[in-house]
């Protein structure tokens, strides 16, 4: 599969000119999810052309925050209405925030997540129960010990086979264990490799949703941060995960391309 990050990126501008002014806060529902969602994923896509192309870690960073951020405001504002929030499994902009290091917008967006599975739309249980544990492990819920136990007990039941490595990910960073930390991680990256490879060879995969992440693996970027922040660190090179990608750099996020919803 051959990648124009070059014109994905004039697309992914042009798309953001035609998406913003759809966004106000009395749209419908599914519109707004809808439109959101894109406008996370032409984020992603200009930061991560800005990364592999220009070498701009700062137009990664600042692209993966305002996705973020809109993602999260998109969450405060249906709580506010009473309408029903995007599935938990819908976490990629959470995960861009790990990745540039935005706890506290990150904290922001698993508060305003949702927290009940969504059978009807297919949201199968094992999925639901990783998306649940790496909210835990990301924003731990204040006031509620054993919380993280409980949610890998309840993954182990249902995920056992299918999330085996990412389980013992959260294991390790429970036990504080630096070494055993990695040693999971490749296992997870292993896993995470066979099934990019497989649908890069694929013409049925969906191209624009595919590309951004193709050579940018932004769960991984995520458990690094987590490792980071448990005192895990690592200086060698890990496919799908670029240096620059990896650097400490706190990029604030400005007012520009942010959606007029409560925030």
């Amino acid at each position: 599969m051959e990648i124009n990050y070059r014109g994905m990126r004039e697309d992914s501008e042009a798309a953001l000119d035609r998406l913003l002014p759809r966004i106000h806060p009395r749209a419908p529902r599914d519109n707004l999810v809808r439109n959101v969602d894109e406008l996370c994923l032409r984020y992603h896509t200009l930061g991560v052309a800005s990364l592999l192309l220009d070498g701009h870690p700062r137009d990664f960073f600042l692209a993966l925050g305002r996705a973020a951020e809109n993602w999260r405001r998109l969450l405060v504002h249906l709580r506010t209405r009473g309408e029903r929030l995007p599935p938990a499994t819908s976490h990629t902009p959470l995960l861009g925030a790990v990745a540039a290091s935005h706890w506290e917008l990150a904290r922001g967006i698993v508060m305003a997540s949702a927290t009940e599975r969504q059978a009807d739309i297919d949201e199968y249980e094992d999925d639901f129960d990783w998306a649940l544990l790496l909210q835990q492990l990301i924003a731990p819920a204040e006031r509620a010990p054993g919380r993280t136990e409980a949610l890998i007990t309840q993954l182990e039941r249902s995920g056992a086979d299918t999330y085996g490595e990412r389980l013992e990910v959260a294991r390790t960073l429970q036990g504080h264990e630096a070494q055993a930390f990695f040693d999971a991680f490749e296992q997870v990256l292993l896993a995470h490799e066979e099934q990019t490879e497989e649908l890069a060879s694929k013409s049925t995969t969906p191209f624009e949703r595919f590309a951004p992440y193709r050579y940018l693996w932004l769960e991984g970027l995520a458990l690094l941060r987590l490792g980071e922040r448990a005192g895990f660190t690592r200086e060698d090179r890990i496919r799908y995960c670029p240096p620059l990608a990896r650097l400490r750099m706190h990029v604030p996020i400005d007012e520009d391309w942010l959606i007029p919803l409560a925030s």
